[in-house]
């Protein structure tokens, strides 16, 4: 994980866009964007990196365990047949420490739900 710090309006939010591929292609770009000595057209960012917005957009009537069902399922898991996709959401649960509230509602202005440091996790895991 890395901290990058910086006044309001560097380029910070523009430099972690660059790096995970999240740029407009129509935005004229001066210099070179490399990811470990690679360039952009070398590798495939999305694959090395995420880009988890600051603000967490879920819905609210939905528990923990079916945003990231619902997530697994939007990224192809239910093509994968059996049970891989209830294995992969648990196993996502267990590394982000969400197992205690996973069948609780995300929530939202009017219905309480889970914790800020526990939506964030969710983004993360979606």
């Amino acid at each position: 994980m890395t901290l990058l710090l910086g006044p309001p309006g560097s380029g910070k939010t523009t430099l972690l866009s660059a790096l995970a591929g999240k740029l407009d292609p129509a935005l004229k770009v001066s210099g070179s964007v490399t990811y470990n000595g690679h360039t952009m057209d070398e590798f495939v960012a999305q694959r090395t990196s995420a880009y988890v917005s600051q603000n967490d957009v879920h819905i609210g009537e939905l528990t923990v365990r079916e945003t990231l069902t619902f997530a697994a399922r939007c990224h192809g898991m239910a093509a994968m047949g059996g049970h891989d996709d209830i294995i992969v959401v648990d196993y996502i649960l267990k590394i982000l420490g969400l197992e205690g509230c996973s069948d609780t509602e995300i929530g939202d202005q009017v219905r309480r739900g889970i914790s800020g440091g526990q939506k964030k996790r969710v983004t993360i895991g979606i």
